[in-house]
């Protein structure tokens, strides 16, 4: 099949290369070398290029460069006929999620490790949706990347959705935390997600029909408010690992939002009539959102591409007096700032994907659930 034409503007072509080039200036590691390995070769010479290897904090470097003016459109705005993997996908917000993307009419891909989970995940699919495949895999299995990339192209065909919804809840405090306990939930809640992007990121941008990439996070991504260091540490990290792909990928059809639920109710079968054959005795927490109404909201971000899905407005004062802590901390103006410490901090003192977002949420839409 021919590949489809890059229909991205001249603007976006110009522009996305130059306004990533800070990167190089703020990561000693060598972020020419990461984008490359994604397949952002051009992003990855603008890196490179920026300035020679030895120039020092006072070289003279450019203005930064014009932002875009809007934010990024939706690269998924149509979802049927489209495929997605989500991960852990067989009970609690993953089967909420794979739920919802088969009833926008998504082929959807299920990543499981447990199969009495998975039997009891199945019929809740509506008979007649675009088509249900379940993998069994490991998150944290880099070359089970691969396999199951070229598993789902041979079932499926081309994968644009990437849900990556695996998570270790550990609730353990960070004082008191081993290595162990910590090597586990980076590898899961972290890592696992570099993973995807390695592997998946390429295909995307190779079959350029449009893409998207979704990290369930956490409230604790953006308030860590109770004493699970480990789980609060890993799930701030997710929330950023987003937002700098949002930066990196703003100028292409690849989309990435990142979801930070509050309570919801890990059993699908809650207010269904039936009783889940997995859990029969058992009785979980009732109080939370239903797991589909969390996973509509999931689809509802990704067809309007939004950056930040947040499904519990109880949470917004402690929010606000998180961020309201911070500004609070920023010192005043003592003394003038050198002009040259302030050209120099140009490209990192603001991140336009912000304000952008902020204009792309003043749009009204009919609800935040239907996709």
């Amino acid at each position: 099949m021919a590949r489809k034409k890059d229909t991205r503007t001249m603007r976006d072509s110009a522009v996305a290369p130059d306004r990533r080039q800070f990167l190089s200036a703020s990561a000693a590691f060598g972020a020419g070398t990461l984008l490359a390995g994604l397949g952002l070769s051009r992003y990855a010479g603008a890196q490179t290029a920026s300035a020679p290897a030895s120039a020092g904090p006072n070289a003279a470097r450019s203005p930064p460069p014009p932002e875009p003016t809007v934010s990024q459109p939706p690269p998924l705005k149509d979802l049927k006929g489209k495929v997605a993997y989500v991960t852990a996908a067989s009970d609690g917000i993953g089967l909420g999620i794979a739920r919802a993307a088969s009833n926008a009419g998504m082929k959807v891909v299920i990543g499981y490790r447990n199969e009495e989970r998975l039997k009891a995940a199945l019929p809740l699919f509506k008979p007649g949706n675009a088509g249900v495949l379940a993998i069994k895999h490991d998150v944290t299995d880099r070359e089970g990347w691969k396999a199951l990339l070229a598993e789902i192209k041979s079932k499926f065909g081309n994968l644009h959705l990437v849900v990556n919804n695996a998570g270790v809840k550990t609730l353990k405090p960070a004082s008191q935390a081993k290595y162990d306990e910590w090597d586990n939930a980076m590898a899961v809640n972290v890592t696992a997600i570099v993973n995807s992007v390695v592997v998946c990121l390429p295909h995307m941008r190779e079959h350029n029909e449009g893409g998207h990439f979704v990290t369930t996070s956490s409230m604790s991504g953006l308030l860590p408010a109770v004493t699970a260091g480990i789980y609060s540490a890993t799930k701030i990290c997710a929330v950023g690992i987003m937002e700098a792909l949002r930066v990196e990928l703003e100028s292409t059809n690849i989309g990435t939002s990142v979801f930070c639920p509050g309570g919801v109710n890990t059993d699908n079968y809650v207010g269904s009539g039936e009783e889940n054959p997995l859990r029969k005795g058992q009785r979980g927490f009732g109080g939370g959102m239903d797991p589909l109404e969390a996973g509509e909201r999931v689809i509802n971000g990704v067809v309007n591409n939004d950056l930040f899905i947040l499904s519990h407005p109880e949470f917004r004062p402690g929010m606000q007096e998180r961020f309201d802590s911070i500004m609070a901390s920023t010192p005043s103006i003592e003394t003038p700032i050198p002009q040259l410490r302030i050209d120099y901090e140009a490209r990192v003192s603001r991140c336009g994907i912000y304000p952008r977002e902020i204009e792309h949420r003043a749009a009204k839409r009919k609800n935040y659930r239907e996709a």
